[in-house]
């Protein structure tokens, strides 16, 4: 199930200007992993689900993700 752009969007709003996620983020291969990687390195669910919302934009949207 394709979600919309602007749930997608809405979803990840509240990290986008986390330099640590969004390098975290960069880094991971799929959502999954880039939620396992922020748990890891901060210790936080909430940023590690918006984290993982923000890898869902990049493989679903690119383009819009390279905008962020």
């Amino acid at each position: 199930m394709t979600r919309s752009l602007e749930e997608v969007k809405a979803r990840c709003r509240v990290i986008l200007n986390d330099e640590v996620v969004k390098n975290l983020v960069d880094k991971s291969s799929s959502p999954t992993a880039a939620f396992e990687m922020i748990v890891a390195e901060t210790g936080d669910q909430a940023r590690a689900k918006a984290g993982r919302w923000l890898a869902i934009l990049r493989r679903d949207y690119f383009e819009e993700y390279q905008k962020m």
